[in-house]
């Protein structure tokens, strides 16, 4: 992934960034406010980061522009607000949150990591996924993640060992446990065969077998399991119903726009209030986009994106169809297996001719208490495996930091042992800026994920000359883009232009407090209307 341009701006104001290098680019001035943060917040925000902008710039008033090439294609998003543009050789997408927007990046730009999160399987955040390659100037704690909150480092661990490439276990641990219970409930039944058996040498049966049938604790068990499985049933079915509403009022807006398609041979649509012959698609919510309709070609552009939505919406139902169909089955199973009472067992011995057919069924049963068996251990053995994998690679970036860290500071003897710094001794000065590096360049090595690396104020905490310029070779060894920010003393004036290999884009000439300006308004507007957004 290649940054090649970032802008942001409104009707009244605006900023453009274009002068990126494939290499290493370093942002400076001498000053700070000069804009540096909010053109790098800028980036991340544009693809779904969390808004991490300096307290006094009022982000929410703007429109955000990135361009961005990933695999041989060049990107375009918009956002606004939790609203995204996507444009993509001629084909523009548009989302109404960030869930959405985080969907079509995983299916179209780069797939994201799978996490687990509470138990359940998810695809990762971009506030997470962000944290792998890069590192912002304000709210730094090696022992946590930046935003912990929903996402924890324990996520973040998780996530780059979604890279040790090892697949998890066809089997979840829930259905683990279910097909242990299984093992339970078969152990049981043949147990209740071989005392049949017994049954039938007697004449009668003895108090104890009968007390023994009448299980409290395991009835108790399948009654909460169908609680359980209710209680999942009526949350699929409130997002299924939730999605299926979307389904139909996007049907709606898809039939509207395709009634502006009519071939009008008479006259000519116009707009009934102010008789203009431009017509506008506006989004739902408060910060939304508006796009001119009035042509063919962006109302297909507009139609075709709706239609994706709604066919993702009917693939997204489908699932839920099938969720719940599975649960709806689990609970007949267990409404099947019920409490043997006495006459249970008089209709088993009524319904066997000898012992040898219940001889016969309690060697089917033994069959299938070891097929199981076997499934539980082949689901086991191969989530040891990939634990072992996940655990392997894990030790390797942190081998890898240390390996970095030796490189940048010679005189340290300090290790890393983890991936964060334990709670209570954070690391801070200069050692923390190379920690932070370390950790990037580790894992875009082993990872080989395919972000620049993208680090706001690199030299903060006065990392030495010495110290930055082993930082900056390594960082070209990558053979990636890079982005980097940094403020100059007077005395390093013109250091980064004189230095061979870095791109030095110079923020030294902005107003404190005020990087956009009119100056920019015409061109920044110009790349939104390439996509047909009018700006409100």
């Amino acid at each position: 992934m290649k940054i090649i341009k970032v802008g942001l701006g409104n009707t009244d104001e605006a900023y453009i960034e274009s002068e990126f290098s494939d290499g290493i680019n370093i942002i400076y001035s001498d000053e700070n406010n000069k804009g540096k943060t909010i053109v790098i917040q800028s980036m991340l925000y544009t693809i779904g980061n969390k808004p991490i902008f300096p307290s006094s710039f009022n982000y929410k008033e703007y429109y955000y522009y990135l361009e961005f090439e990933e695999n041989n294609k060049v990107y375009i998003v918009v956002r606004r607000g939790d609203s995204y543009i996507v444009s993509c050789a001629g084909d523009i997408r548009f989302f109404e949150d960030t869930a959405e927007f985080k969907n079509f990046w995983n299916n179209n730009v780069f797939s994201l990591p799978q996490i687990s999160v509470n138990g359940n399987k998810r695809i990762a955040d971009m506030e997470l996924y962000a944290q792998m390659f890069f590192v912002g100037q304000d709210g730094k704690d090696t022992s946590t993640i930046f935003n912990s909150g929903f996402y924890h480092k324990d996520n973040f661990k998780d996530m780059v060992c979604f890279y040790a490439g090892e697949t998890e276990s066809t089997l979840s641990a829930d259905e683990i446990t279910r097909l242990k219970n299984q093992i339970k409930e078969l152990e049981a039944k043949r147990k209740e065969q071989l005392e049949i058996s017994e049954f039938y040498k007697t004449s009668t049966p003895a108090k104890e077998y009968l007390s023994r049938i009448q299980d409290k604790v395991a009835f108790q068990n399948r009654i909460c399991e169908m609680e359980e499985i209710t209680g999942k049933i009526s949350d699929l079915r409130k997002m299924r119903n939730k999605l299926a509403t979307k389904r139909s009022l996007w049907n709606g807006t898809l039939k509207e726009l395709r009634s502006l398609n009519r071939n009008i041979e008479v006259g000519e649509l116009r707009c009934m209030d102010c008789d203009s012959t431009h017509i506008a698609y506006k989004g739902k919510g408060k910060i939304t986009y508006s796009f001119d309709v009035s042509t063919p070609e962006m109302r297909s552009q507009i139609i075709a994106s709706i239609e994706e939505r709604i066919s993702a919406y009917t693939e997204e139902i489908e699932k839920y169809d099938f969720e719940i169909s599975s649960m709806q089955q689990r609970i007949e199973e267990i409404m099947q297996d019920e409490d043997i009472t006495i006459e249970n067992i008089v209709a088993y011995k009524n319904g066997f001719s000898s012992i040898a057919e219940i001889e016969e069924k309690v060697q089917k049963l033994d069959e299938a208490i070891d097929d199981i068996k076997q499934k539980v251990k082949a689901g086991k053995k191969q989530t040891e495996d990939s634990k072992k994998a996940q655990q392997d690679f894990y030790e390797a970036i942190v081998e890898e930091m240390n390996q970095v860290k030796g490189k940048i500071d010679i005189e340290s003897k300090q290790l890393y042992d983890d991936l964060f710094t334990k709670r209570g001794s954070v690391v801070s000065g200069s050692e923390e800026t190379v920690y932070y590096i370390a950790r990037l360049i580790s894992i875009a090595k082993l990872t080989k994920h395919s972000c620049p690396i993208i680090m706001d104020s690199f030299r903060a905490e006065d990392l030495s000359t010495e110290k930055e310029e082993r930082v900056l070779a390594l960082l070209s060894e990558l053979k990636r883009q890079c982005i980097l920010t940094t403020t100059l003393k007077a005395e390093e004036k013109d250091k980064y232009v004189k230095m061979a290999g870095i791109n030095a884009i110079d923020y030294t000439g902005h107003h404190s407090n005020k990087i956009l300006g009119a100056e920019e308004l015409p061109a920044f507007m110009k790349l939104l209307r390439g996509l047909g957004i009018s700006l409100q």
